[in-house]
């Protein structure tokens, strides 16, 4: 059995491994941007990091203006382009998001998806059987055997060239199908198999 039926290639999404061992690496290694998922002017954000979907905390820059939900900021290494963050606070747990936030998180994530397609596209165009009975495709809300069979077929051998084309030939919205999917597998560490490791969060 089988998830995805090759190894990611040429995706710039994926996490770099340090010279240390997994167990050394920082999650946040390499992240710099981020979605906004809360800002209720306590002075803290609330955010989801772009490159591996880590929830993380932020601290404001003094006097900066409410952030929208979604907004993109830059919480890199190089201070002068934080316009709106003055400085990483570290990761934070879903439970301890406000209701605000945990309701943006598919969202936003759909957001995330739609602006750097590539390495969730990867998912749709080599993900495989789990089972004699059950295919990948299956794990995304609503889509029952009959509908992955006919995914499968659409998609042939060659795949889907953009998530516009995906779309349009199943008749899905997959950016939203795969955001609610990684969302549920944030909110609980239990649920298997994790997309979202297995796309971004795996060492190479």
């Amino acid at each position: 059995t089988y998830l995805i039926q090759s190894p990611m290639e040429g995706n710039n999404m994926q996490p770099r491994r340090t010279g240390a061992g997994r167990e050394d690496v920082d999650p946040l290694e390499g992240e710099e941007w981020a979605r906004v998922l809360e800002h209720s002017g306590s002075g803290v954000i609330l955010a989801v990091s772009e490159n591996k979907l880590h929830l993380i905390r932020l601290r404001e820059r003094p006097g900066v203006e409410k952030q929208i939900i979604g907004s993109r900021v830059y919480f890199g290494s190089d201070v002068n382009q934080r316009e709106a963050i003055a400085e990483p606070l570290g990761m934070t747990r879903y439970r301890d998001l406000s209701n605000m936030s945990k309701g943006n998180l598919s969202v936003v994530i759909a957001e995330i998806i739609a602006d750097f397609p590539d390495a969730f596209l990867s998912f749709f165009n080599r993900a495989g059987n789990l089972s004699l009975k059950m295919h990948a495709f299956e794990l995304l809300s609503g889509i029952g055997p009959s509908k992955a069979r006919e995914m499968v077929s659409t998609r042939g051998r060659k795949g889907w060239k953009d998530i516009a084309s995906l779309d349009s030939s199943c008749s899905i919205d997959s950016a939203t199908l795969l955001a609610e999917r990684m969302a549920e597998e944030i909110s609980d560490t239990k649920v298997e198999p994790r997309l979202v490791d297995l796309l971004l969060r795996q060492e190479v």
